[in-house]
């Protein structure tokens, strides 16, 4: 299996959850509505720092494929704590909000390429 096409399916379903959570980002706070302007901006705050989070995960996924191309002994390091990150976010997903197991999807696929990845190398 090639490596290049393994990474580039983990990094576009590490992608998925990102939009999703930002996209959702309005409706949640429109429906749980805080009573008062600190608990507002302290949902906005946590919401956003998740996806942040996100991001920055998706950025080491960007940085140990680079690596890897390169055979860098920096890359394996940094694909274990990108999926370690995924695989927590998975967990997270199903035993916080087992009704949503659907959106743990992506972020297991994601781990799953990751293991795929080392795999193929």
């Amino acid at each position: 299996m090639d490596k290049t096409l393994v990474w580039a399916a983990a990094v576009s379903v590490t992608f998925l959850p990102m939009l999703y959570s930002g996209l959702a980002l309005a409706p949640l706070l429109k429906a749980l509505k805080p009573p008062d302007l600190y608990w507002r901006r302290r949902l906005r705050l946590n919401l956003m720092e998740a996806n942040l989070g996100m991001f920055l995960n998706l950025g080491l996924a960007l940085a140990a494929a680079m690596l890897l191309k390169y055979d860098s002994p920096l890359a394996w390091p940094i694909v274990c704590l990108a999926g370690l990150v995924q695989l927590i976010y998975t967990i997270f997903i199903v035993v916080l909000t087992p009704r949503d197991w659907r959106h743990a999807l992506p972020t297991g696929i994601a781990v799953l390429c990751y293991a795929a990845a080392y795999g193929a190398s």
